[in-house]
């Protein structure tokens, strides 16, 4: 190898186009060369020009037999010298110097290499020999060889093309090394300490993010960009100077990109020095390695906590594979199965510590055996010990078979129990079943009592010990509940039928003590063994009348009462929305009218706005959540989501200059709507129901409606002409549990009367027999009035953008995709939460991140935008991210702003909707 000096830096591949002259030799050299740029063969010439015997020639890498002022001794820069040689000789001629073998001058040749057709990757190179070049020197049409300046660049002629226009195969002005240097993934970077100045790639720039001449070309800059904990190591700094002008230098390090965020590089080059030893030069290549490392840590990460289990923590970890005969053993595993034995092979001495058929059958019959079919199965065992013992333990393992069903991989763990782990105390057991409010009856595979908790000796009259030599149909007496029949086959039925459990209230409870059967509601449920054979019965049940629920209980029971008894009703409304939608499809698609389109589009509003209120009974609030409502607005809700279906004639009756009231709107609507169903219930004949619904302000004294202080209100009233309420029921129908409705559970008005408490209002009630009922309810006047919020109507096209849209439905993605187009927006698609990761990641890497993030909250079995955006934001700070879902309620929205998102999309919606949203996300409402 020539010396290297600090004169500016010269190898294959450039910037500038250097013509040298081709003479016609008479004798060629030809080389044979593999994919990774070894020689394989010689012709007798190649040995004459390098002054050696062909066959010393093979082996050599190619790159090792030319004169390069940037020294290969490094195999990774010999790899990058070979990359370029590719690049730049392909089909076209390269001047090179040729270094012979014997200390001589090194001879001027020009290069070209021929890839091979073949299965194998192979490349003839085709060596001419050349006179000196002169002054005079004419250059030969076809011989433009390209040589790279690193610490110079040439300037550029005047009328070289735009890098866009240049072609890999036919570059008219730059030459292969300089597209390697301008569009490849390697940065090159030549730094000059004398004068501070920094020349760097293109490539090198755009792997931090930066346009051609965004980044300062200075050393301080360079330095700038180094992350603080990896400086220890940079080539600009020389503890102690090598004995040469030159040394080589490799290190990994961390790049500040233009977002802020550090990327991983490995850095490979040279170091030069000037006469007085000291640095003067730096030129090196940087590859981007941040996805090397980050797969990297997840390995350390994984391999550090098996460690801290097998290592620390003493779990016994093994890992058989029986395909290639290469298994290992944690330490802890190793003590744990050889405790006690002569030393031999981990193997053998797992096949001792298993149980007995392990042994015979061998260790792939044996894990292969194991009764589940699935690839991960546990099985509880005991460990034969060398000196007899038996310890139980729990065997995991995960299988791998190949396609022919052969076991090749087994992976798991061998975790050891104290003796007494499967036994609990009986003592223990009767405290933990004691404290459950259900009665418990447990008996065998034969129906024998072998158990009863204190709730259910209670209500069947048996103690524990006398109920241990009966059948379960003896302590567990039924009858039926209407006609006090007995049922003693009630069980066996129940059982047989093989459904899934649910509760029974069909039947009253017949009690050893005698009296009057108790009605209960009960569940039974079969015991199976891991065999799968019957181990026994559990029956839970319980005394409805003993139930105690809290305030909260109750709310949440009767809204849940509420919503079955509108479900026909509501499914009612929802078919003649449906019916109207699908005329006017159906209309527009087959007859081309497309003047019902809007009678559509207007069914589907209402139907999104019935299922908004049903979301709001059905979730209801609490006291902490109270907003500014109009009374109008509450009643005129109750009255759409608990009417219909009905034939009654519902009215509302307030006044516009009513004042709000401060209360939780879901659960003020679940009170109107408990009383509005109260009153469709007790209506006159089909045709003559009348309720009307008025709200007015009065001012009310102390003692008026006790316990209330003296102030201004608002009065609610829900009238009926229904059939009245005898005096002496009145005073209970605020009791929980109290009904006179042949299917009622008695929470409504109880529920009724809890709320509108805890929104520190009253309630009252007045009836008449025959005539009809008015319950009263009062709430304090709000002190300010509702914040009306202005809709202004979106103008649909503006500017562009760039738009990333999740969700899991392929039609709903198609559709919105076509509105994004519509609005002159470039967009992407995808499908799963990991899938928009990566396209975000992708773009952001190249320094273009998407403008806004369209985000489904639920995917189905896979990663919902909620956490997608987290992980996002981790990436990209500023990201603008709206939420996507069809839960459309005040909660959900400010949840989602409380996150960071930037705008809340309820489902369905519109292209004027998305138009609106996509400008509050950008900043352009």
């Amino acid at each position: 190898m020539r010396a290297i000096s600090a004169q500016p830096l010269t190898f294959a591949g450039s910037f500038v186009n250097t013509p040298v002259s081709t003479p016609q030799p008479t004798e060629l050299a030809l080389l044979v060369l593999d994919a990774s740029g070894t020689v394989r063969a010689a012709n007798d010439f190649a040995g004459k020009l390098w002054q050696t015997q062909p066959a010393d020639l093979a082996g050599q890498p190619v790159v090792s037999l030319f004169a390069f002022d940037v020294s290969v001794h490094s195999a990774g820069l010999r790899t990058s010298h070979w990359e370029v040689l590719i690049a730049t000789a392909l089909a076209r001629p390269l001047r090179l110097l040729a270094q012979p073998f014997e200390p001589v001058a090194a001879v001027p040749v020009v290069i070209e290499l021929q890839a091979a057709h073949g299965p194998d990757t192979v490349y003839f190179a085709r060596i001419e020999a050349q006179p000196p070049a002169t002054a005079d020197a004419r250059p030969a049409a076809h011989a433009t060889v390209p040589v790279l300046t690193a610490a110079q660049p040439a300037a550029q002629p005047a009328a070289q093309p735009t890098p866009a226009q240049h072609v890999i195969g036919n570059a008219p002005a730059v030459e292969s090394a300089g597209l390697l240097a301008a569009l490849g993934p390697f940065g090159f970077f030549d730094l000059d300490l004398q004068t501070g100045r920094l020349v760097s790639s293109p490539a090198w720039k755009r792997m931090l993010g930066y346009e051609t001449d965004a980044l300062p070309q200075t050393h301080e800059a360079w330095r700038a960009l180094i992350h603080p904990d990896d400086t220890s190591a940079l080539p600009d700094q020389v503890a102690k100077p090598p004995l040469t002008n030159h040394r080589e230098f490799s290190f990994e390090c961390r790049l500040r990109h233009r977002l802020g965020h550090y990327i991983w590089v490995h850095s490979s080059g040279i170091q030069l020095f000037g006469p007085d030893r000291s640095l003067i030069r730096v030129l090196g290549l940087n590859a981007d390695i941040h996805e090397r490392k980050e797969i990297e840590e997840i390995g350390l990460t994984s391999e550090d906590r098996i460690a801290r289990l097998s290592d620390t923590a003493g779990l016994a970890l093994f890992d058989l594979d029986f395909s290639s005969s290469k298994h290992w053993f944690s330490p802890a595993c190793t003590a744990l199965i050889s405790e006690g034995r002569a030393a031999s092979p981990a193997l053998e001495m797992l096949l001792q510590a298993l149980p007995a058929h392990a042994m015979e059958s061998g260790l792939e019959l044996f894990f292969a055996s194991f009764s589940t079919g699935e690839p991960y199965a546990s099985l509880a065992l005991e460990l034969r010990m060398a000196d007899g013992r038996q310890i139980p333990a729990v065997l995991g393992v995960h299988r791998q078979w190949s396609r022919k069903r052969t076991l090749n991989r087994v992976i798991g763990f061998i975790q050891t129990l104290p003796a007494n782990t499967n036994r609990l105390s009986e003592a223990l057991i009767n405290g933990v079943l004691d404290t459950l409010n259900e009665a418990v009856i447990v008996a065998d595979a034969h129906g024998q009592v072998i158990y009863l908790n204190s709730n259910a000796s209670q209500l069947t009259g048996w103690s524990s010990r006398a109920a241990r030599a009966v059948k379960l149909n003896e302590v567990f007496k039924l009858v039926r509940a209407d006609n006090a029949r007995p049922d003693d086959s009630a069980i066996d039925l129940v059982l047989a039928a093989g459904a899934a459990p649910r509760l029974h209230a069909e039947h009253a409870l017949v009690a050893a003590t005698g009296g009057t059967p108790r009605g209960i509601t009960w569940s039974p449920r079969q015991v199976t063994s891991p065999a799968g054979g019957i181990e026994g019965v559990v029956v839970v049940f319980r005394d409805p009348e003993a139930m105690t629920l809290s305030p909260e209980e109750r709310i949440r029971a009767n809204r849940f009462e509420s919503l079955g008894q509108l479900a026909s009703g509501i499914s009612h409304d929802f078919n003649n929305l449906l019916t109207t939608i699908l005329g006017g499809i159906s209309t527009a698609k087959d007859n081309r009218d497309y003047t019902k389109l809007a009678d559509a589009e207007s069914a589907c509003l209402a139907a999104k706005t019935l299922t908004r209120q049903l979301l709001t009974v059905a979730k209801g609030g609490n006291a902490s959540e109270q907003q500014i409502v109009a009374p109008g607005d509450i009643l005129a809700d109750a009255v759409r989501i608990s009417t219909p279906g009905s034939n009654a004639l519902v009215s509302v009756n307030v006044a516009e200059a009513v004042a709000p009231i401060l209360v939780d709107r879901g659960q003020i609507i679940q009170v109107f709507q408990n009383l509005i169903i109260n009153a469709l219930q007790a209506m006159p004949d089909l045709g003559k129901g009348r309720v009307q619904l008025l709200a007015i302000e009065v001012r009310l004294e102390a003692n008026a409606v006790p316990p209330l202080p003296a102030g201004d209100y608002v009065q609610f009233e829900v009238q009926d002409n229904g059939s009245g309420i005898p005096a002496e029921n009145l005073e209970k129908i605020f009791d929980s549990y109290y009904t006179t409705k042949k299917h009622g559970t008695g929470l409504g008005l109880s529920t009724v009367r809890s709320i509108v408490h805890q929104q520190g209002g009253q309630i009252t009630v007045a009836s008449t027999v025959g005539t009809g009922t008015t319950f009263s309810l009062y709430f304090p006047r709000a002190e300010r009035p509702v914040v009306a919020v202005a809709r202004t109507v979106p103008s649909l096209r503006f500017g562009t953008g760039r738009i990333l849209f999740l969700d899991d439905d392929p039609k709903i993605g198609e559709l919105t995709g076509a509105m994004l187009a519509s609005l002159d927006y470039t967009y992407d698609v995808v499908r799963t939460g990991e899938d928009a990761l990566t396209f975000y990641r992708r773009y952001l890497n190249i320094g273009r991140p998407y403008d806004a993030v369209i985000l489904d909250l639920n995917i189905i079995g896979g990663m919902g935008g909620e956490e997608c955006f987290k992980q996002i934001r981790v990436l990209h700070p500023e990201v603008r991210a709206i939420a996507n879902s069809g839960y459309d309620s005040e909660e959900m929205i400010r949840r989602c702003h409380a996150m960071g998102f930037a705008a809340y999309l309820t489902k369905p919606y519109r292209v004027g909707d998305l138009a609106r949203i996509l400008k509050v996300a950008l900043g352009k409402a």
